[in-house]
């Protein structure tokens, strides 16, 4: 039986959004593939996550439809990528890329 009861949702670091049971379980597995596939070996367990959370006024929040999720993909995706490029900042640059075969 599909899940129609409708909760407060947040996939990654995302704002809240509404949505059934059943939406939230097709929108999480899509997610994770692409996430996955996008940045394939490179650790991505928060944004990849999702916060569920019962609320008594599910109407104060947007529902989560395939334009809005679209758009929370898009806003992960460059929130890994700003975390990478952070990271590659706090290695210690001249000294992190040596190639072997120069010593």
């Amino acid at each position: 039986m599909e899940d129609t009861k409708t909760y407060i949702v947040s996939l990654g670091d995302s704002k809240k959004y509404r949505a059934t049971g059943a939406q939230l379980k097709q929108y999480e597995e899509e997610l994770k593939k692409y996430l996955s596939k996008e940045f394939a070996g490179e650790p991505i367990n928060f944004y990849d996550s999702t916060s569920v959370e019962e609320c008594s006024d599910p109407d104060a929040y947007p529902e989560l439809t395939h334009v809005e999720f679209e758009k929370v993909k898009t806003d992960l995706k460059r929130q890994l990528e700003v975390r990478a490029g952070y990271e590659q900042l706090d290695s210690d640059a001249p000294y992190s890329d040596v190639n072997p075969d120069a010593l």
